[in-house]
């Protein structure tokens, strides 16, 4: 759960106040005067299970958008105003571009994007690791797959040490980071998310906050 100031608290209580957002992208801030419409969507479950791995999408559209890599780092953040009053930036979910359309008429760009869950479908085993390396503690397993994803494990996420992680093999051959963090997720009665900082982390059913919006929904 983020920390927030006695400010955002204060105008939270207030039902004047108004959310202000701007999404940064590949270093470059764009404010509401850009931005012409935001939604963000999944990261929810939607039925009490275990073993799973939520992705967050996102779309947007963008007024003057100027030179935007592909496959870009977008992170999103909202605060509270109230006249003059203004509270601090809260992170609210780290996403990469994957489609963009660009209106010839308006000018205007749109965007598609996910988290860096999407990319734990890649196949995990690479020829840097070294079978020596088998059988894997679960907390290094789940630090090396962040690594390779582009972020970093939570350090809220509690895992066992009673069952390393196996040579990432099955029948079919080598299976995805995604079949491994599920693997650990049902060992550990909880599921995976990427956080509104980009963290990866593991949510034990006993552990969700109830302010969060990772609750189950249904």
């Amino acid at each position: 759960m983020l920390q927030t100031s006695q400010l955002y608290q204060n105008l939270l209580r207030n039902p004047m106040h108004k959310k202000q957002i701007r999404v940064n992208i590949a270093g470059e801030d764009y404010h509401e005067d850009r931005l012409v419409s935001l939604s963000t969507s999944g990261g929810a479950f939607s039925s009490p299970d275990i073993g799973g791995c939520a992705a967050r999408q996102i779309d947007l559209v963008l007024r003057r958008p100027g030179e935007i890599p592909r496959q870009a780092e977008m992170r999103v953040y909202v605060r509270l105003a109230l006249g003059e009053q203004v509270s601090e930036w809260l992170p609210k979910g780290v996403y990469y571009i994957s489609t963009r359309k660009l209106d010839q008429r308006t000018g205007t760009l749109t965007i598609h994007g996910y988290d860096a869950m999407l990319k734990a479908s890649d196949v995990w085993l690479t020829p840097d690791y070294a079978t020596a390396n088998w059988p894997m503690p679960q907390r290094q397993a789940a630090e090396d797959i962040a690594h390779r994803i582009g972020a970093e494990l939570d350090q809220r996420t509690v895992l066992t040490n009673a069952f390393p992680v196996p040579y990432p093999t099955d029948d079919l051959g080598e299976v995805a980071m995604t079949d491994v963090l599920e693997w650990m997720a049902v060992i550990n009665a909880g599921n995976w998310v990427i956080t509104d900082e980009g963290r990866l982390l593991l949510l034990r059913y006993g552990d969700i906050p109830p302010e969060t919006f990772y609750l189950l929904v249904g």
